[in-house]
């Protein structure tokens, strides 16, 4: 059997990235980067392109692949992207209540705040090694204990099988 596989996208604005929070499982109710599962007719760039559509209703022409992680909970593979939203994109619209979640911008700093509870720990990590440390092609290891990250490995190199 394929290992299952996701995309996460981060969808950058400015100084602003735009989030979701959930209303569904896994992490329903944190704030979360936009993305899904992988349908086995799409390569994992079309997987993130078209869950930015779905999820957000913005279309993107191009994500760059990052990093990849898997998690201790089970035989998945995710992969993080980046995408940078056009200038036409106004944050003033948002938020935006959808079926899958409200859409918000939001900047580095509240993602980073030590007291910030409201998103998901992996997101945390994620932006500040992408946007502040400029960490680029690795692969995270993440342990997790009830939906609260307790360690995250990083090696170099993507893992892509």
């Amino acid at each position: 059997m394929d290992r299952e596989q996701l995309s996460l996208c981060f969808l950058k604005k400015g100084n602003t990235f735009l989030l979701i929070n959930r209303n569904f499982p896994p992490f329903m109710g944190q704030w979360n980067a936009v993305g899904g599962h992988k349908l086995s007719s799409e390569t994992i760039e079309e997987c993130a392109i078209r869950e930015i559509y779905e999820e957000t209703n913005i279309s993107v022409q191009k994500v760059e692949l990052i990093a990849t992680f898997t998690w201790n909970y089970d035989d998945g593979l995710g992969f993080i992207f980046i995408s940078n939203l056009d200038e036409k994109i106004q944050t003033s619209e948002f938020p935006k209540q959808t079926k899958e979640g409200i859409l918000d911008f939001k900047s580095i700093e509240w993602i980073e705040h030590p007291k910030n509870t409201g998103i998901i720990d992996d997101i945390k990590l994620f932006l500040i090694d992408i946007y502040q440390k400029k960490i680029r092609n690795v692969h995270y290891h993440l342990t997790y204990d009830r939906n609260r990250l307790i360690k995250a490995e990083i090696k170099d190199g993507l893992c892509i099988k």
